[in-house]
């Protein structure tokens, strides 16, 4: 790529949409609009405040097209999986209010769906109970120029139908942006287990939305492995009576990585359920971050909502910012919220130390288990053994606890 071929992220946006059909064009210029009003954040943003990203924002990089995630498992029977392009050419009508139903985008989300040229669409139908997961494979952009990618993915559940979805989103190149979306629109009685794991050294903006009708089971597990920068947010719509929604997350931040994790569940019908935990790990100059809020609605009576982030700090150079909040305008609810911001249990430390453990040996088992807690509720088995693996890979003493167990 040459000098000129290279734009920053809002100099991109072209003046006008003219592909496709009316109401997707009618998205994209909104989404423009947005951006070119409040343009991406900065320090003043208050969600954004503990993640500059002006580096990135002033920065130039080349636009890459092969933005499409790659089909790891075969397709089971029984589901569709196609090209948000073609579907678009072919039938649009069957997206339109699927690409934006968790409100107006902004910041890059907006620039996603201003931007992106193609993506997936994952179709269960109703009553389809899918037993084998989809695995996707989201590679970053290898060029050794800046470069950005779009990948986007539209996952939809029929009423009383199963999935287990599985994203890796990978990449050894720093200088790299992947800036995804993903949307997932469950039906009655849908049930979804969604595991995303982030192992990308570069730079990565990510949006999941969720919109949940009644009595619909949301299962999100986040492993996340370092990276020079990571801000990943997921968004879920309890729109429909007795809902569930769970979101688990382990991030392990060593070195100068900054991994950025923000929550947002809104119960929007009455006897929904909600709970969130995350687990992280914090060494060397690396800083993580936790904003967990859930917001019930007047109408959301019955609501049972809970939140828990406990973090580990292994430095003192190391920085974790973490703030778990309720907004509640209900009156029948039962909600609690906690964070903790500690080193290793020394009770556990003496109990390991007094049966003959090296007390580095000891940390690191401690370390390990502390997060292999959330790993060990991702279902798919081989998922989880390989989770293992890459937690093991980056702990001292990783063979030393693999003999062990």
């Amino acid at each position: 790529m040459t000098e000129a071929s290279r734009q920053t992220l809002l100099g991109s946006l072209p003046a006008s949409f003219d592909a496709g059909p009316a109401w997707l064009r009618a998205l994209r210029g909104r989404a423009a609009d947005a951006l070119r009003d409040q343009g991406l954040p900065t320090k003043r943003t208050e969600a954004w405040r503990f993640t500059p990203v002006r580096s990135v924002v002033d920065a130039e990089f080349s636009r890459e097209d092969g933005s499409v995630p790659s089909l790891v498992s075969s397709i089971p029977d029984g589901i569709t999986v196609r090209s948000l392009k073609q579907a678009l050419e072919a039938e649009p009508e069957r997206l339109e209010g699927r690409l934006d139903f968790g409100g107006a985008p902004t910041h890059f989300a907006a620039l996603n769906t201003a931007l992106f040229s193609d993506g997936l669409w994952i179709d269960v139908p109703s009553g389809t109970v899918v037993r084998a997961p989809i695995e996707l494979a989201h590679a970053s952009p290898t060029s050794s120029e800046p470069g950005v990618a779009y990948p986007r993915v539209l996952v939809t559940l029929g009423d009383n139908s199963e999935l287990t979805f599985i994203e890796t989103y990978a990449g050894s190149e720093a200088r790299q942006l992947t800036n995804s979306v993903v949307e997932v629109d469950l039906g009655r009685n849908a049930k979804m287990s969604h595991v995303r794991v982030h192992e990308n050294a570069g730079l990565q903006v990510g949006r999941v939305g969720v919109r949940q009708d009644a009595d619909s089971r949301y299962r999100s597990t986040v492993v996340t492995l370092g990276g020079a920068l990571l801000r990943f947010d997921v968004r879920c719509l309890l729109q429909g009576k007795g809902a569930e929604c769970q979101l688990d997350g382990a991030y392990l931040v060593e070195g100068e990585d900054h991994v950025d994790h923000h929550t947002l569940v809104e119960h929007q019908a009455s006897h929904c359920r909600s709970e969130q935990t995350y687990r992280g790990i914090a060494s060397g100059k690396g800083t993580a971050v936790f904003d967990g809020i859930v917001v019930v609605h007047r109408d959301a009576q019955k609501t049972e909502a809970h939140q828990e982030n406990r973090n580990l700090l292994l430095s003192e150079t190391a920085t974790v910012h973490t703030k778990p909040h309720l907004e509640i305008d209900a009156d029948d609810v039962i909600c609690s919220h906690g964070a903790t911001v500690g080193s290793l249990d020394e009770d556990q430390l003496f109990y390991l130390r007094a049966r003959g453990i090296p007390e580095d040996l000891a940390h690191a088992m401690l370390t390990y288990a502390f997060l292999e807690s959330i790993v060990d509720r991702v279902s798919h088995e081989s998922t989880r053994t390989r989770m293992r693996e890459a937690l093991l890979a980056r702990i001292p003493h990783g063979d030393d606890i693999r003999g062990i167990q």
